[in-house]
């Protein structure tokens, strides 16, 4: 590993997922760069009526959040595809091929990206691009949070496998990783329920796209009965598994 290109499907998903993994990376002399997916932020239209104004104020706000993390993390070289959460999905194939650009004109040699679990469907999605691009370079995943088992929890694959590496966090990192979320004040509500302990990642598993990840309630599903709030992601799982296995990319066209 010496280029390496993580791919981040919000601003913040950096620093729940991997922000201790980076920073080591960086401390090592590695080089790091970062694509973010989306923007973050749902789509206008989405929004409550009375909310729509302040979309704007919303989204310089977000940008603003992920400059400070890039910043304080020490990552200069970042890319964003500036479309709403939930839409990867309907992006499949104009994601991978962004990404395979980047991958040549940086000689990247490593992805990392979320693990295939049902945390948010953005990151099911970007496990699934990268899965395609392993022909290209090394492709290892992390996990965030899942609700396997019908409970939370964070940094934890859902299956064990002999190759996941786990760092334990010390209390400086600890320290370093709260003082991280908090700058993304815009979704202190949606990280409450994010744990310190530790960080983990493996060599991309071989996953199962055409079903959820696991059996059960997946995590963004958790409020269902309040699809009709934007807050909660009305989409149905099995939906976005029919996304990707309709997409050029899945049918190698």
């Amino acid at each position: 590993m010496k280029k390496i290109l993580f791919i981040i499907p919000h601003p913040d998903d950096e620093i729940v997922g991997s922000c201790i993994l980076i920073r080591n990376f960086l401390k090592s002399g590695k080089k790091v760069l970062i694509f973010f997916a989306t923007n973050g932020l749902i789509d206008k239209d989405s929004e409550w009526p009375w909310k729509k104004k302040e979309f704007r104020a919303n989204y310089l706000l977000r940008k603003k959040e992920m400059r400070k993390s890039l910043q304080n993390l020490g990552v200069s070289q970042y890319f964003l595809q500036d479309i709403a959460t939930r839409t990867l999905k309907d992006n499949i194939n104009k994601t991978y091929v962004k990404i395979k650009k980047i991958l040549g004109l940086n000689t990247i040699d490593t992805i990392f990206c979320p693990s295939y679990e049902g945390g948010h469907q953005d990151h099911d999605v970007s496990n699934f691009i990268c899965s395609k691009l392993k022909p290209y370079c090394n492709i290892f995943e992390f996990p965030e949070y899942n609700y396997f088992n019908r409970r939370i929890n964070n940094n934890t694959f859902i299956v064990n496998s002999f190759n996941d590496e786990v760092i334990k966090l010390n209390k400086e990192q600890i320290i370093f990783k709260k003082k991280m979320i908090s700058i993304y004040r815009s979704e202190k509500k949606n990280l409450s329920y994010i744990d310190f302990r530790k960080e983990s990642y493996r060599p991309l598993f071989d996953y199962d796209y055409s079903i959820p990840p696991h059996e059960g309630t997946l995590f963004y599903r958790r409020f269902s009965f309040f699809s009709w709030h934007p807050r909660v992601d009305g989409d149905n799982p099995r939906e976005v598994c029919k996304k990707i296995i309709n997409s050029k990319i899945f049918r190698n066209e």
